[in-house]
């Protein structure tokens, strides 16, 4: 029996054609929610504008639709989000789960230890009190994380000790990938996500 209300999507970044693992993503998820009478959706994840590619958003919707891979809806543009994500932040930051980062790559590269996905951030500006120009990064909680996978079972990540306060928005503006796709999650009603293992890690930051 198909999960009541079983909503799937899609959500490549344009920066570049469609390649072939991210077909096979796409493949998987749409037969997911087809077998399941669900809906597919489509998401597009511009919000990270330096590394779009003029036209690669185009080329991947008529990729899909060459493959016979139809979604439901219009397709949801990260690019024209920002309002949601700064309200996002707003209510964080209200719940005092944010704080400024003035920390450098370099920096943090220099002090910290390896994680599941780079480097785990060591916490320097956790209680600085930093305002201006700066990055913003979750206060996350000292609790393990877990959620079942219907291929590997149940999977678990200390977030705190195996990534660290991760960032939700760049110092130059641009609000993050972690932080955009659980407000777009979220705003579409998605029950189940279907993707490439490689973002397995990011699975329990975004929880």
């Amino acid at each position: 029996m198909a999960p009541a209300g079983y909503r799937g999507r899609f959500a490549p970044t344009p920066s570049g054609p469609l390649h072939f693992g991210s077909l096979v993503a796409a493949l998987g998820s749409w037969l997911d929610a087809r077998a399941r009478g669900g809906a597919w959706l489509l998401r597009i994840e511009d919000v990270d504008t330096p590394r779009v590619l003029p036209g690669a958003a185009d080329a991947i919707l008529r990729a899909l639709e060459a493959h016979g891979l139809t979604w439901d809806g219009l397709p949801l543009w990260q690019s024209r989000r920002g309002e949601a994500y700064r309200a996002a932040l707003d209510d964080l930051r209200r719940d005092r789960l944010l704080y400024g980062c003035a920390c450098s790559r370099k920096d943090i590269a220099a002090r910290a230890r390896r994680g599941v996905d780079g480097p785990v951030y060591p916490g320097t500006c956790r209680a600085r009190g930093l305002r201006g120009a700066l990055a913003w990064r979750l206060r996350v909680p000292q609790q393990r994380v877990l959620f079942p996978d219907r291929l590997l079972g149940q999977v678990g990540c200390d977030v705190a000790r195996e990534c660290g306060d991760f960032v939700l928005r760049r110092a130059d503006g641009i609000h993050t990938y972690q932080l955009a796709v659980v407000v777009d999650d979220a705003a579409q009603g998605i029950t189940h996500v279907v993707r490439g293992a490689d973002l397995l890690v990011s699975t329990p930051r975004q929880i």
